[in-house]
């Protein structure tokens, strides 16, 4: 069973691990990355930030679909991460069915811009979401269990009321 699908730049670090995992309790967590998935050294750091009773699974972008449906029916409590709107994008692409997804860490990166102070969004970031969004996913954004929900929706819609002021008063 998916607990959460999680977008977080850092990957697992501790507000997954401690935040979430004690609010959720998983079993599992998938770590959905194509860098990782092809480095044993980055698998090793990243599965050492876990407490030994969660199982750790890495595994590219392309394949976690596979992955994801077969966590659907084996039971097991499952935390997916991954660290962008657009490898969110590729997994529903690639078949995986997501309803919801928590937008926890999008740290700034050059040429991005503040929506929270824990995401910051580029424009193809902003296309992934919006696309998701459409889709029918509902996209929130929470950092830590003990905050509150906000809809990326609603700060999609105030981000682009502001550019288009901005626009405006720019001529």
């Amino acid at each position: 069973m998916i607990l959460m699908t999680r977008i977080d730049d850092r990957l697992i670090h501790g507000q997954v691990t401690v935040g979430w995992g004690d609010a959720l309790k998983p079993d599992r967590i998938i770590l959905a990355n194509d860098q990782v998935a092809s480095n044993e050294w980055e698998q090793e750091l990243y599965q050492a930030a876990v407490p030994p009773e969660i199982e750790v699974c890495v595994t590219s972008v392309e394949d976690a679909p596979a992955m994801l449906s077969e966590e659907e029916h084996n039971g097991k409590r499952t935390i997916l991460l991954v660290d962008s709107p657009q490898d969110v994008l590729r997994l529903v692409h690639n078949g995986a069915h997501l309803e919801n997804l928590n937008v926890g860490g999008l740290h700034f990166r050059e040429g991005t811009r503040q929506l929270l102070p824990f995401v910051y969004v580029d424009d193809d970031d902003l296309d992934a979401v919006t696309t998701l969004c459409q889709g029918g996913v509902c996209v929130e954004c929470q950092d830590v269990p003990t905050c509150h929900k906000i809809k990326m929706e609603k700060l999609l819609k105030s981000d682009r009321k502001n550019r288009k002021q901005s626009g405006k008063e720019m001529q």
